[in-house]
Parts: C-alpha cells; sequence; structure tokens
C-alpha cells in the first residue's frame, strides 16, 4: 500500500517543496543558513513524518497522520472530513492508515486546513484528486494555497497549488451527518491559522474537542513591523482572545507526538476516562502562550527603542 500515490506525484510534490518563492520581503526561511534549512527540513521530511498506525480517539474522531504530523478523520454517516494532509510524502501512509481503520477514500467529502504551512497542507492537491473532496480554507490562507506559496512570516518549503472551494471566515461552520465543525480564527502563526471544534459522543457522554492550529509567531519570526504581516502582533492577540472564548474538554495539536508521548498506547486501547482529559487545562495553555509572545513583543519594542 506505500505505493498507492503514482510515483509521478511524488516527484512533483517533493520538486515543488524545494522551491521557496521568491517573496519581496524575506521570511525567517530566508534568513537561515543552507545548513539550517537542509537540517529543518529533514527533520520535517523523515522524523516528524515517520508511519505509525492511525487509531481511534474518541467518538467519531480518528488520528490518520504520522509521529508528529497530524491529520485527523472525521467521520459521519454521510462521508467524512479530513483535516491537515501532512508533508508530500505521507500520501500514502494517510490513505493506509484511512483504508487500515475500515473507511475509504472516496467517501472523504472535504479537506480541512489548521495553516497554510508546507507541514499540514503539502499533500492537500493530490488528497483532493485522489477524493474528489472540496478543499475549504480560512480566507486569510487561501490565495497561499493557491499559489503554492508560505505567504506567512516564515517563508518556508511551498507546496503544489491547490484549488480553493470555499473561503471561510471566522465563526463558519462545515456540518455533515450530523457533526458540525466550527472555525475559529486565530492568526499569527500564519494570516489564517485555524483552530476546528466539534462535539463528539463517546461512551453515551458528549465531549467538546478542538483541534488546536496554531500558537502564535513561530520562534525567530520578527513581530514588531513585520513586513509580511503587518499587522501580526494585533491580529495574533485577537486571535487569542478568540481562542480563550473556547471551552474544550479535549484538545488535539498539530504536533502531537510529545502530547501522546506516555499515553499513546492508552488511546489505541480506549482506556477511560480519557487519558486527554488530564492535559494542561485550556486556558492555562491559551494564557502561557499569549504571555510568552507578549514578553516577545516587549523584548524586540525594548531592542528598538535602544538603537
Amino acid at each position: 500500500m506505500k505505493r498507492e500515490l503514482p510515483g509521478v506525484w511524488i516527484s512533483v510534490l517533493m520538486a515543488v517543496s524545494l522551491c521557496t518563492a521568491a517573496q519581496a520581503q524575506p521570511g525567517r526561511y530566508d534568513r537561515m543558513s543552507m545548513e539550517e534549512k537542509v537540517a529543518a527540513s529533514r527533520n520535517f521530511h523523515e522524523h516528524r513524518a515517520e508511519a505509525v498506525e492511525g487509531f481511534r480517539i474518541l467518538g467519531n474522531l480518528y488520528y490518520v497522520g504520522a509521529k508528529d504530523l497530524a491529520s485527523y478523520l472525521i467521520v459521519t454517516p454521510e462521508g467524512h472530513i479530513l483535516i491537515d494532509t501532512g508533508v508530500s510524502e505521507m500520501g500514502s501512509l494517510i490513505r493506509e492508515n484511512i483504508e487500515a481503520l475500515g473507511f475509504r477514500m472516496s467517501d472523504i467529502r472535504y479537506i480541512l486546513a489548521s495553516h497554510a504551512h508546507f507541514d499540514h497542507i503539502q499533500g492537500h492537491a493530490v488528497m483532493q484528486r485522489l477524493t474528489g473532496a472540496q478543499v475549504l480554507v480560512m480566507e486569510g490562507d487561501a490565495d497561499a494555497m493557491e499559489a503554492g506559496q508560505d505567504l506567512s512570516p516564515l517563508g518556508f518549503e511551498g507546496w503544489e497549488p491547490v484549488k480553493v472551494d470555499r473561503r471561510l471566515h471566522d465563526g463558519d461552520t462545515v456540518e455533515l451527518g450530523g457533526t458540525v465543525l466550527t472555525a475559529t480564527l486565530a492568526a499569527g502563526h500564519t494570516q489564517g491559522c485555524t483552530s476546528w471544534s466539534l462535539r463528539t459522543i463517546d461512551g453515551g457522554k458528549f465531549f467538546n474537542v478542538t483541534i488546536f492550529g496554531c500558537n502564535g509567531p513561530n520562534d525567530g519570526v520578527q513581530l514588531v513591523n513585520n513586513p509580511r504581516f503587518p499587522t501580526l502582533i494585533e491580529d495574533t492577540m485577537r486571535g487569542f482572545d478568540n481562542l480563550a472564548k473556547l471551552q474544550p474538554d479535549i484538545y488535539l495539536t498539530g504536533h502531537p507526538e510529545q502530547p501522546f508521548d506516555g499515553i499513546i498506547d492508552m488511546m489505541r486501547t480506549q482506556t477511560r476516562p480519557h487519558p486527554l482529559l488530564q492535559q494542561q487545562p485550556w486556558q492555562e495553555m491559551i494564557a502561557d502562550r499569549r504571555a510568552a509572545i507578549e514578553t516577545r513583543v516587549a523584548q524586540e519594542r525594548a531592542a528598538l527603542t535602544e538603537r
């Protein structure tokens, strides 16, 4: 099953991913040395993309991604929803996991995104062709998706351009088979970074689940007067305000290796109470991340004053 995706498409995607689009203003990636770029790329395409077996997280929510690059499948009686597709090499892995869990690729109706960085959406175009699903993306990231370029302050690898079928806005919903997903805009990491929330039933109990899309701008990204994202600070803080309004019982992330460490076997065996109920409380986590960004902003402004 590792050969399910045609080799020609793997080659096309790899070629695209290694090309950084020329931008009028440099991103964080453009300021890295060639050695740093190679190491960073290898980390995502090799270590983080290592294969793992898919499993049911709870309710109608399944994990079908790689070791540290998430892909989530929401299953409904009227078709399925896929959130994030990882790097280009993960196409066969995601397909294998979905089918091993007893589901069909042809039943995927919507493909969603947490944000337009290569390690989360580089496989979108191929998945779109394989499934015929509609791709729904937050307005702030839609241009980047269609251009195949990282337009965020990071400015990292690109991807094969993706046709966006619907541009979303904060608070928009995606409904399928009785499941409703709500999009919460929390820009900063990218201009359209999105957290997805849904309600699912597990063991006769309802749980509010949020798939946490972003944690603020990347380390090393200029926050004050960023030329690629002039409203970066204001939008980031507004995003934290939006996230603080959510009240998930359980939340998931785009890089699950650390959050899943020590509990993944319990999730696979469906241990209850659910082990993710013991994670850091949502409001505390959001407050910590906001405080970290506020510290960075204060440091940058102090450095500018000293010049």
